[in-house]
Protein backbone atom coordinates (compact mmCIF):
# COMPACT_ATOMS: atom_id res chain seq x y z
CA UNK A 1 0.00 0.00 0.00
CA UNK A 2 2.76 2.47 0.94
CA UNK A 3 4.81 1.44 -2.07
CA UNK A 4 1.84 2.16 -4.34
CA UNK A 5 1.44 5.65 -2.75
CA UNK A 6 5.14 6.45 -3.23
CA UNK A 7 5.02 5.36 -6.88
CA UNK A 8 1.89 7.45 -7.49
CA UNK A 9 3.49 10.53 -5.91
CA UNK A 10 6.66 9.99 -7.97
CA UNK A 11 4.63 9.77 -11.19
CA UNK A 12 2.71 12.96 -10.32
CA UNK A 13 5.99 14.75 -9.56
CA UNK A 14 7.59 13.69 -12.85
CA UNK A 15 4.46 14.69 -14.81
CA UNK A 16 4.57 18.09 -13.11
CA UNK A 17 8.24 18.57 -14.05
CA UNK A 18 7.55 17.43 -17.62
CA UNK A 19 4.63 19.83 -18.10
CA UNK A 20 6.56 22.69 -16.51
CA UNK A 21 9.54 22.03 -18.78
CA UNK A 22 7.34 22.03 -21.87
CA UNK A 23 5.76 25.33 -20.81
CA UNK A 24 9.17 26.92 -20.27
CA UNK A 25 10.38 25.79 -23.68
CA UNK A 26 7.28 27.16 -25.37
CA UNK A 27 7.84 30.59 -23.80
CA UNK A 28 5.00 30.38 -21.33
CA UNK A 29 5.15 29.74 -17.66
CA UNK A 30 7.34 32.18 -15.77
CA UNK A 31 6.77 35.32 -17.82
CA UNK A 32 3.75 37.40 -16.92
CA UNK A 33 1.90 39.10 -19.81
CA UNK A 34 2.76 42.54 -18.43
CA UNK A 35 6.52 41.89 -18.10
CA UNK A 36 7.31 43.13 -21.61
CA UNK A 37 5.21 46.24 -21.08
CA UNK A 38 7.02 47.04 -17.83
CA UNK A 39 10.42 46.51 -19.46
CA UNK A 40 9.54 48.99 -22.23
CA UNK A 41 8.36 51.75 -19.90
CA UNK A 42 10.28 55.00 -19.69
CA UNK A 43 10.23 57.34 -16.70
CA UNK A 44 8.76 60.65 -17.81
CA UNK A 45 9.25 63.96 -16.04
CA UNK A 46 7.27 67.17 -16.44
CA UNK A 47 8.98 70.39 -17.40
CA UNK A 48 7.77 72.94 -14.78
CA UNK A 49 7.90 75.81 -17.29
CA UNK A 50 6.23 74.52 -20.48
CA UNK A 51 4.58 71.46 -18.83
CA UNK A 52 5.70 68.99 -21.48
CA UNK A 53 6.63 65.44 -20.52
CA UNK A 54 10.01 64.13 -21.57
CA UNK A 55 12.00 60.97 -20.81
CA UNK A 56 14.10 61.54 -17.71
CA UNK A 57 17.19 60.27 -19.50
CA UNK A 58 16.86 63.02 -22.16
CA UNK A 59 15.88 65.89 -19.87
CA UNK A 60 18.06 68.84 -18.90
CA UNK A 61 18.64 68.41 -15.15
CA UNK A 62 19.45 71.14 -12.67
CA UNK A 63 19.19 71.61 -8.92
CA UNK A 64 16.92 74.31 -7.54
CA UNK A 65 16.62 74.82 -3.78
CA UNK A 66 18.25 71.47 -3.10
CA UNK A 67 16.02 69.31 -5.32
CA UNK A 68 16.46 67.99 -8.82
CA UNK A 69 14.34 69.71 -11.47
CA UNK A 70 14.05 68.48 -15.05
CA UNK A 71 13.47 70.63 -18.14
CA UNK A 72 12.92 69.81 -21.80
CA UNK A 73 15.75 72.17 -22.77
CA UNK A 74 18.26 74.64 -21.41
CA UNK A 75 16.09 77.49 -22.77
CA UNK A 76 13.11 76.39 -20.67
CA UNK A 77 15.38 76.27 -17.64
CA UNK A 78 16.54 79.85 -18.26
CA UNK A 79 12.98 81.07 -18.78
CA UNK A 80 11.84 79.31 -15.61
CA UNK A 81 14.60 80.98 -13.59
CA UNK A 82 13.74 84.39 -15.09
CA UNK A 83 10.05 83.96 -14.23
CA UNK A 84 10.97 82.89 -10.70
CA UNK A 85 13.09 86.02 -10.24
CA UNK A 86 10.26 88.25 -11.53
CA UNK A 87 7.81 86.67 -9.09
CA UNK A 88 10.20 87.15 -6.16
CA UNK A 89 10.63 90.90 -6.90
Amino acid sequence: MIVRLIITLAIIYFLYKLIRGIMLLSGRGTENPGDREIANRVDLVEDPFCHTYIPQSEAYRTTIEGRAVYFCSRDCCKKFRQESRKQQD
